[in-house]
């Protein structure tokens, strides 16, 4: 028989309609959530049948009084509430409460969309040992002079998930953008496509530009018509940020693709996540048009949960986002274990491409 998965914090905060964040202050006794919600979400963990991640009493590593080891944090911010609730950033939790479990340790999280607070756990020293952040991969981060969250963040050893600001501090756990950009590219070239196209709502964003700029490259040294779809980039940016794609946007680039001439029209587009992926189906299905037969599309992060009902099935990049909440774990209890070394590593996780039907093959 196979395994149940087992249930998740961020299940809990799914079948109760809360955040993330609101989950582990009720889970950890917070005072800061109101009666109603508390026993909500006690109800719903029972319902799920819940099971804390295990805690237990653990030497220090420099084999101390048996005090219990701090907890390990994750820190959502600068983003909407809808991150967390993105299939590939839960799947990283998941990798990273499985890892947790394995090391006796307790997850506490926060989830902060505009950054501009401390959770509390926090301002109460030794409370917690070490944290893992997820902030927005577009735009840079304030100074650590104009905010405390950062500030007390970089006091603690920690790493970064699934994407570093260009100036930001600490180590990093990601799937390699290199490659997953140069499988596609290759992926199109095998199957005959010989004009190809990045599309790009959400231009600025550091994961889709990597991913832009790797795809491109590799389709260039093929020898392939390589062209790039993408929106202006926005003025300004405010936290917290949108994490799904405009549909606008989308929709202003599926025009500007059906307003190339035929001859010059790219056959295949790398589409950089399967959410946007989604919102492009339906694009194209609102004009009778077809994907793998107008035009061929392939994406990035293998969100099942999401592209499930998609036809034709969306050929799509695993970038194993368990596995990379998994390895900033064990990176973050490293850098717990050996605060003085000073560089900074880069974990990267090899991405596989998944072939499914929405990449015809043509004939040249």
């Amino acid at each position: 028989m196979k395994k149940k998965n087992k249930i998740t914090i961020s299940d809990v905060a799914d079948a109760a309609g809360v955040a993330v964040g609101t989950v582990s202050r009720v889970l950890n006794n917070h005072p800061e959530v109101n009666s109603r919600i508390r026993a909500h979400v006690w109800q719903t963990t029972r319902k799920l049948n819940y099971t804390r991640i295990r805690r237990r009493k653990l030497r220090t590593p420099s084999g101390g009084d048996g005090r219990r080891v701090g907890h390990i944090a994750a820190i959502f911010f600068g983003m909407e509430n809808t991150l967390v609730q993105l299939p590939v950033v839960s799947t990283a939790l998941q990798g990273i409460e499985k890892a947790l479990s394995t090391h006796g340790r307790s997850l506490m999280l926060a989830n902060i969309p505009q950054g501009d607070r401390v959770p509390p756990f926090l301002l109460e020293e030794h409370r917690v040992v070490g944290l893992i952040l997820k902030g927005p991969n577009q735009g840079l981060l304030p100074s650590v002079d104009d905010n405390e969250l950062l500030r007390r963040s970089y006091r603690l050893p920690h790493v970064w998930l699934m994407g570093r600001p260009a100036n930001a501090h600490g180590d990093h756990c990601n799937f390699d953008t290199m490659a997953a950009g140069r499988l596609i590219a290759e992926h199109f070239n095998a199957k005959g496509h010989r004009r190809v196209a990045f599309f790009n709502p959400k231009p600025g964003q550091n994961q889709f530009e990597r991913l832009k700029d790797s795809f491109c490259e590799a389709a260039r040294r093929q020898g392939n018509d390589v062209s790039v779809f993408e929106v202006p980039p926005p003025q300004s940016l405010l936290w917290p940020l949108p994490a799904i794609t405009l549909e606008e946007n989308v929709e202003l680039l599926v025009e500007r693709w059906l307003a190339t001439p035929a001859r010059k029209r790219p056959t295949a587009l790398f589409i950089p996540s399967d959410r946007t992926s989604v919102q492009f189906y339906t694009a194209f299905a609102r004009r009778d048009l077809r994907v793998g037969v107008d035009v061929s599309v392939a994406s990035c992060n293998n969100e099942h949960s999401l592209s499930a009902t998609l036809h034709p099935a969306l050929t799509s990049i695993d970038v194993h986002a368990d596995l990379i909440g998994r390895r900033a774990v064990e990176q973050l209890l490293w850098r717990i274990r050996e605060p003085l070394e000073t560089p900074t590593f880069q974990i990267l996780v090899e991405p596989t491409l998944v072939e499914r039907d929405s990449v015809a093959t043509i004939s040249n």
